[in-house]
């Protein structure tokens, strides 16, 4: 599942992305927490959760206090 030569968090970034394209996590639908990323995956919880900022930078995901990350229904900088 993991490739060599590209880095860890990318790759988690691409596959969740992928899965909210492909309908897994459908609009405002929470996602796993870093925690469960990086123990589905086996990695660091800080290697999931440079993944999970990305998306979020990406406009993907985003963040509410005190909660897990939701998808979004289109990505808020397109």
């Amino acid at each position: 599942m993991i490739e060599e030569g590209k880095p860890i968090f990318v790759q988690i970034a691409e596959q969740v992305e992928n899965d909210i394209i492909g309908g897994v996590y459908p609009p405002e639908t929470q996602v796993p927490s870093t925690n469960e990323f990086a123990a589905f995956y086996r990695i660091n919880p800080a290697t999931a959760g440079k993944g999970v900022n990305r998306l979020v930078d990406d406009g993907l995901l985003y963040k509410k206090r005190g909660s897990a990350c939701s998808s979004r229904q289109t990505p808020a900088n397109a």
